[in-house]
């Protein structure tokens, strides 16, 4: 018995193709010799020495997802019984096969909806730490950190601030000691480095790095500093208060591939709460200034 399971197109003179296109059962006697089968099946059925061959298409609401064929090298046809039994191994087989495909969509469907949930989860959160934090914004950069690293399944990320024309290390979390003292030991380093940070910020857009090892955009520097610590692929999203850069966020993994436009999104929207808990901790300590000042007056 052979099972075929219909995923890509079949030759249109092969035999499960017509059973396919004529949605029924198909028996043929003396296979070898029999001018109805296609040749390359008289040919099988010589070396295979089998006499009688039958196919029963396998049908979900009409629409083929498969054939069963089986053969056999007594020359007599198979009865209206077999021949039942083989319809009900067809109807069971489509059952089997539906019941994968459900399964599966369930599975993303679920998988999906935790992914949005731990989302939601994760942004909420991190505007309650916003909401806690009036005057010291490093809890917020931490939380971000957090938060992309565990949605993005990395191991590695940092957020820079600019601070007099040059970016400052103010968050960072690597797979191990060496890595982190590596990242460190880079910072600060001036806006207009070869960095990929410095041409995010500059360029105020998403740097996507699909391969370090040949994407043009790499400095040689930092393709050796990547090969060290064994980093492949990294995005960087520059974090920007009414079009003027504050600083970046970068995310990197040790796989080529780069990132989807949804982790890009994901990444762009911690950046955007890194920028609002800035500005309310920079509002706040001018406020608080002003009712310093008033109060002396």
């Amino acid at each position: 018995m052979v099972v075929v399971a219909l995923r890509d197109s079949l030759p249109a003179d092969s035999l499960p193709a017509r059973v396919i296109r004529e949605r029924r059962v198909l028996q043929f006697n003396d296979v070898p010799n029999n001018v109805a089968v296609p040749p390359k099946y008289q040919e099988h059925a010589r070396i295979g020495g089998y006499r009688v061959l039958m196919a029963v298409p396998m049908l979900c609401d009409d629409v083929a997802v498969g054939v069963i064929t089986v053969n056999r090298a007594d020359p007599t046809e198979f009865t209206d019984v077999q021949l039942e039994l083989l319809k009900t191994f067809a109807d069971q087989a489509v059952i089997a096969t539906e019941n994968v495909r459900l399964f599966k969509e369930l599975q993303t469907s679920n998988r999906d909806l935790t992914t949005a949930l731990d989302k939601q989860t994760a942004t909420a959160d991190i505007l309650g730490v916003i909401s806690r934090s009036q005057t010291d914004v490093q809890p917020v950069f931490d939380a971000i950190l957090t938060s992309a690293i565990r949605l993005l399944r990395v191991s590695t990320g940092f957020l820079t601030r600019i601070v007099e024309n040059q970016q400052e290390l103010v968050a960072l979390k690597a797979h191990n000691e060496g890595s982190e003292a590596a990242i460190r030991a880079l910072f600060p380093q001036p806006l207009q480095s070869e960095s990929v940070t410095a041409q995010a910020i500059r360029d105020r857009t998403p740097l996507n790095i699909v391969d370090y090892e040949v994407d043009s955009r790499v400095s040689e520097r930092a393709r050796v500093t990547a090969r060290l610590h064994g980093y492949r692929s990294w995005v960087v999203v520059p974090m920007l208060r009414r079009a003027d850069p504050v600083g970046a966020i970068l995310i990197a993994r040790r796989e080529p591939g780069g990132f989807g436009e949804d982790e890009i999104a994901l990444l762009q929207t911690f950046a955007d709460q890194a920028v609002i808990a800035i500005e309310n901790v920079r509002l706040f300590k001018e406020l608080d200034a002003a009712n310093r000042e008033l109060a002396a007056a």
